[in-house]
């Protein structure tokens, strides 16, 4: 029996970046790397998936385990057909690891939905970036089944940056467009921005463009001090941010610096009980906490977050996740047998 885990090739992206890092981990404990190829498709789509499903899965036995991440990218019609030739497969187990809905992050129409349900509904787990996600998909006919919780998104690496100054400013790396709160800004302390695309603001006391960095360089630009800002307008958080899990905590946390998060976000209480920054309900409170935080405060901050990096820099919380995902749809998979030497005590 093999663990077999699917990644997304052949696309740039932030979603691309997230598969192959998921795999890099799910390779240390024994997966075996399914490869999907991104391409368009086209009207006759069916015959076309059919074919190139059948080589994707060539490698699959009776009895194997797939873990799916979900989604894929390509389509959800893509996605549903891979599912569906999975399932074809006698006693294969699959998982699920939802990483997003199309719908919540395109606000898109209630058959795009419908379709993806369709698609989760034939795992035998789940693993779902919180319980608010799972509460709205089973709003929405996610049938009853085993589901595991993500708790945040790690970035494997070997480079662990442990230099961090006492510095009072925001770090935010996100599209100026997509979050309306960077052109509000008025604060005493300042965001810097990182993005590939010039902002309409000019640089000033409250903010500062830095333009687009790779991640590596990034994480060595963040760690020298600061607060990683983990946030969104309202709107936008209400539908999408607030149950999911974003990308922008676990670099900041393997940059080895603080956080900052919107109160009832998904990780409100992972921050909080750890000591690993503030949860606030405004950017206002937020700038007036960061200016009023003590020296000696920033240090104990800094302290807490170096547990948290090592293991998400050691990809720990991934593989938990897994090894629990796997161990579970396992034990689910058995059959109580009568005990018989019960009956003759």
């Amino acid at each position: 029996m093999k663990t077999h885990i699917t990644t997304l090739n052949n696309m740039a992206g932030t979603a691309s970046l997230a598969h192959r890092r998921v795999l890099k981990v799910a390779q240390s404990i024994g997966c075996h790397e399914m490869g999907l190829s991104f391409y368009h498709l086209k009207p006759d789509y069916a015959k076309e998936i059919d074919k190139r499903l059948d080589g994707i899965i060539a490698p699959l036995n009776y009895g194997d385990i797939v873990i799916f991440q979900y989604p894929s990218w390509i389509g959800v019609n893509y996605d549903e057909s891979f599912v569906n030739k999975i399932k074809s497969y006698r006693d294969t187990k699959l998982i699920i690891f939802v990483q997003d809905i199309q719908k919540l992050m395109f606000d898109s129409e209630q058959a795009i939905l419908d379709m993806e349900i369709r698609t989760l509904n034939k795992a035998d787990l789940l693993i779902l970036p919180s319980k608010k996600m799972h509460r709205y998909l089973k709003e929405n006919g996610l049938d009853e089944k085993p589901v595991i919780y993500q708790t945040i998104w790690d970035m494997p690496s070997d480079i662990c940056f442990v230099d961090h100054a006492v510095t009072r400013c925001f770090h935010f790396a996100g599209n100026y467009n997509r979050f309306p709160f960077l052109a509000e800004y008025h604060g005493k302390t300042p965001i810097y921005q990182y993005d590939a695309n010039k902002p309409d603001r000019e640089n000033d006391d409250s903010f500062c463009w830095r333009g687009y960095l790779e991640q590596e360089k990034l994480m060595h630009e963040l760690s020298k001090g600061g607060f990683g800002l983990v946030w969104s307008d309202d709107e936008y958080f209400d539908r999408y941010y607030s149950m999911n899990q974003p990308y922008k905590l676990g670099t900041n946390l393997a940059a080895g610096i603080p956080v900052i998060v919107k109160r009832g976000c998904v990780h409100e209480k992972f921050v909080e009980r750890n000591g690993l920054g503030y949860a606030v309900d405004t950017l206002d409170e937020a700038d007036k906490l960061v200016q009023s935080i003590t020296d000696a405060g920033y240090i104990k901050l800094y302290h807490n977050v170096k547990n948290i990096q090592k293991l998400i820099l050691d990809g720990a919380y991934t593989r938990k996740t897994l090894q629990d995902a796997i161990i579970e749809v396992l034990e689910n998979a058995c059959t109580p047998v009568e005990n018989r030497y019960q009956d003759h005590i």
